[in-house]
């Protein structure tokens, strides 16, 4: 895994744009064979990252109905 952190944080932000958007259709496919398993492991995981970046709630619901149109 820090091989793999290493060479992602050398990407540019574009090129990891990119990959972040290849690597949801995957991602988005694991969730969909186990959503308890999305629940229980990244939720927390996304809300301590979102926390420690300063963002709080409200403004996740603004960027959630942003994305969600």
């Amino acid at each position: 895994m820090q091989n793999l952190l290493k060479k992602f944080n050398a990407l540019t932000d574009d090129e990891k744009l990119a990959f972040m958007k290849e690597a949801m259709a995957a991602m988005a496919k694991i969730f969909q064979n186990d959503p308890q398993k999305m629940m229980t492991e990244m939720i927390p995981v996304c809300m301590n990252v979102m926390k420690s970046k300063g963002t709080n709630m409200d403004m996740m619901r603004v960027m959630m109905k942003t994305m969600m149109g």
